[in-house]
């Protein structure tokens, strides 16, 4: 059994627990003490502002979205929206890059403002307008189609038609919707006056000289000149009766026989046809021009289009009749010198002091002509050949190389096709001393049109061509063997494209200066693929990268490689 404790021990104990109980004095302040010591919270520091690659990125998106909405003909408010939003982030673009990325950034802004500016001007014509321009379009394109199957009569009314609804939307637009009713009315009363009056002259016109270029070899030299002059005298009369691009047509025609035949026109009737009734507006006159009219008319209006693309009616009514050809001087032998010309061969002198007839043409500073001549002029097919080497030889036309010819330039490049005044104008081959060929459409001496050009490097390009420069749409077939389809400029991929590589990988989707630029989509021939943000060739912006085991990788890249701003996620997930 144990002791009891002492009264000593039990008074000790006591205490001690008293104590344990009782904080000291301070302690409740501790905590204060304790937060008023601990250090301040640092702030947490502001993002970095976007770079000038994000801010391009987010503007191309917004351009895309736009476009896109733009290509579907959304509701125009909201194509309007899309495009404030594409503004609104390239203006963010310019204030954060600098140099070329800033040269782009403005350009893409203003087309994108243009565009923007054009739909809020239609959406602020209203309905009115609107409404307008589409039955406009219906009536003309009704009346097209009634060209079309030569019901000339009816697309006569419907084109009127169409010129009246064309007027409304005059008054009812403003700005260039008004501007492009006002041409589109303009161009319904060319048709309309064209379906009533102009198109079936035009229709026996060309009948007769389809007949006459089937059947004419087989005719002896009179009687083939004889229809010539009654083909010339038919198109001269259609002329007299058409507007706008079908008179221009119907008057080259007529000098395409007149240099076929190589003689004066002498107005010659078909006998038994009814007579040119002209309408009661002013018409063109009938007389041979002085100045020559261009070999290759520009576009036809859609009249004189449907006019020379129907189907040919066959004339079995009306024969060709073989006519005396009209009397003429007999040319004698001529060698005499005037001025500084000297000519030699079988002309007839004429009271003008001219002559006409065909033989050899002299001057003194060494270019030489050999042809005929009508008046001292060069008209038909004949050939000159200048003293700096160039030569010509094909057709004339009041004393120019005007119609189809052979040009052989003094640096050696030659052109075969349509001239107007001595320079390849309209449809023709050009064959440089470099040894390139180009085929296909020139204005003013240069490639401008459509054409084909082969290099001889092997490289090709078929397309749209803008003064001597590959610029719309086209293919391209480069000497290393990429492929690209799409659209170019200055003879590069700009704009949206495809271009195929000799490895089997294919890119599609937009170009600048040749290199993936913008929203694109690249396959490889592995099975990889992405689709994304480009940027001078290399995926740059978002993005997401795919494998062939159906694994993908989505997030920001930035010049070709992935960064930590993104995260893969595995097939199945």
């Amino acid at each position: 059994m144990k002791p009891a404790p002492t009264l000593a021990l039990a008074l000790l104990l006591a205490t001690a627990a008293a104590r344990a109980q009782t904080p000291p004095a301070d302690a409740a302040s501790a905590p204060e003490a304790a937060a008023a010591s601990a250090p301040e919270p640092r702030p947490t520091p502001a993002p970095p502002p976007p770079s000038c690659n994000q801010l391009t990125s987010h503007a191309l998106s917004a351009d895309l979205k736009a476009a896109t909405a733009h290509a579907q003909q959304q509701p125009l408010q909201a194509q309007v929206t899309l495009y404030d939003e594409a503004v609104a982030q390239w203006g963010s673009a310019i204030a954060a890059c600098e140099g070329r990325a800033r040269d782009r950034a403005t350009r893409n802004l203003a087309d994108s403002q243009k565009t923007r500016e054009a739909l809020a001007e239609k959406l602020q014509a209203g309905s009115q307008c609107e409404s307008a321009h589409h039955d406009a379009s219906a009536l003309q394109e009704l009346a097209r189609g009634a060209f079309g199957e030569r019901r000339f009569a009816e697309a006569a009314s419907l084109y009127r038609k169409a010129e009246g609804m064309w007027d409304l939307a005059v008054d009812q637009c403003s700005g260039s919707q008004q501007q492009t009713a006002q041409r589109r009315r303009e161009q319904s009363e060319i048709d309309g006056h064209n379906a009533e009056f102009c198109a079936p002259p035009f229709e026996r016109a060309r009948d007769f000289s389809t007949r006459l270029r089937n059947a004419g070899a087989a005719l002896p030299l009179a009687e083939r000149q004889a229809q010539s002059q009654i083909g010339e005298t038919l198109w001269r009369d259609t002329a007299r009766l058409c507007k706008g691009s079908a008179q221009e047509l119907a008057l080259n025609n007529a000098q395409a026989l007149a240099r076929e035949r190589g003689t004066p026109w002498v107005a010659t009737p078909l006998p038994g046809a009814p007579p040119a009734v002209a309408p009661a507006v002013p018409t063109a006159p009938t007389a041979v021009a002085a100045a020559p009219k261009p070999a290759t008319p520009p576009p036809a209006t859609a009249a004189a289009t449907a006019a020379t693309a129907a189907p040919l009616r066959q004339a079995a009514a009306t024969p060709i009749v073989p006519l005396a050809a009209p009397a003429a001087p007999e040319p004698k032998l001529f060698d005499r010198s005037a001025g500084d010309t000297h000519y030699v061969g079988r002309f007839v002198r004429e009271d003008d002091d001219t002559v006409s007839g065909t033989g050899r043409v002299e001057w003194k500073n060494g270019d030489v002509y050999e042809g005929p001549l009508t008046h001292s002029r060069r008209e038909g097919a004949g050939e000159i050949r200048w003293a700096n080497g160039q030569r010509y030889k094909g057709d004339w036309a009041g004393d120019h190389a005007t119609g189809h010819g052979l040009m052989v330039f003094a640096n050696g490049n030659q052109f075969d096709g349509t001239l107007v005044d001595g320079q390849p104008e309209g449809e023709g081959r050009l064959t440089y001393a470099s040894g390139d060929v180009y085929t296909g459409q020139i204005h003013q001496g240069l490639p401008h049109g459509k054409g084909l050009y082969v290099w001889t490097s092997g490289q090709r390009y078929d397309g749209e061509w803008v003064n001597d420069k590959p610029q719309g749409r086209g293919r391209m077939r480069f000497t290393n063997g990429n492929q690209y389809e799409g659209q170019l400029a200055a003879g590069l991929p700009q704009g949206q494209g495809r271009m195929v590589f000799p490895s089997g990988d294919v890119y599609e989707g937009q170009f600048e200066a040749g290199k993936a630029h913008g929203e694109g989509r690249y396959a490889w021939k592995s099975g990889e693929r992405y689709e994304g943000a480009w940027a001078r060739g290399l995926k740059h912006g978002q993005g997401i990268f795919y494998w062939p085991t159906g694994d993908r990788w989505e997030g920001v890249f930035k010049e070709d490689e992935r960064t930590d701003d993104g995260y893969m996620v595995r097939k199945g997930n």
